[in-house]
């Protein structure tokens, strides 16, 4: 992690849940942190109650399913800080409805393949950009799911988790297809993993209107320990990339 000290990441959806827990942790290891999220006051609080950290928090409003809102934040990142070394592509939605269902919107569904998937590609090019232009290590984690690893299921089905599942299966494929053109650069300095954790218990369940008594029943990680995975992550050598670090609660049956 030490290499990491002193430079800058970027991490998506970091308003809330995991990418918060992300952003926090990197800040207390000595990494500066760019968040991006719609609700930028959330991240000026996160950095006024961490401002005694050894990196520091900065925040910018974005909305990763908005093409042009990624292009500003991209473009306010080169002019405030010249480059950065790290992106976490964290953000993510989950609508907790079945496709056969009639109230499901089309809306719901775009809007997830556009923060999941679509936002993550897009963010990724930006982070490309930066890093193969000044040739230096750099480093994408994408934070997927165990549905993206897995196949679908009776419980899956049941709780609607249908596109969500499809865009964290588009997300493992993405992340192999970037991980092949990256080996493929004489002197490639890019790593890249994917983060496949079970349930998380964080307010993303609430928002997509999933039941007290459903979440109580997954037994799900804290947000936390997908940001000590990270931070795990960031510490191997230059010479290892661990392409996928699968995370599962304890006697989990998922």
């Amino acid at each position: 992690m030490d290499k990491w000290i002193g430079k800058t990441a970027v991490v998506t959806g970091a308003s809330s849940g995991i990418g918060a827990a992300i952003l926090v942790a990197l800040a207390k290891a000595g990494v500066n942190v760019i968040g991006l999220a719609r609700r930028k006051d959330r991240i000026e609080a996160l950095a006024e109650q961490n401002k005694s950290a050894k990196g520091k928090i900065h925040s910018f409003a974005c909305d990763v399913s908005d093409p042009k809102s990624i292009d500003a934040a991209f473009d306010w990142i080169e002019k405030t800080f010249g480059t950065f070394h790290v992106l976490i592509n964290n953000a993510g939605i989950y609508r907790c409805n079945k496709l056969i269902n009639p109230s499901l919107k089309d809306s719901e569904i775009i809007d997830t393949v556009n923060t999941n998937f679509t936002g993550l590609v897009l963010c990724s090019r930006q982070a490309l950009k930066f890093l193969q232009k000044n040739d230096e290590a750099g480093y994408i984690i994408n934070i997927n799911s165990i549905a993206g690893q897995t196949s679908a299921n009776g419980m899956m089905a049941e709780h609607g988790i249908n596109v969500y599942m499809s865009t964290k299966h588009a997300v493992t494929s993405i992340t192999e297809i970037l991980r092949l053109e990256l080996a493929a650069v004489p002197n490639n300095k890019i790593k890249i993993s994917s983060v496949s954790p079970g349930a998380v218990m964080t307010e993303i369940f609430d928002t997509a209107g999933m039941s007290k008594e459903a979440q109580k029943a997954l037994n799900g990680l804290q947000a936390e320990d997908v940001a000590d995975a990270v931070v795990y992550l960031m510490s191997t050598p230059e010479s290892v990339n661990v392409t996928e670090l699968t995370i599962r609660p304890m006697n989990s049956p998922m």
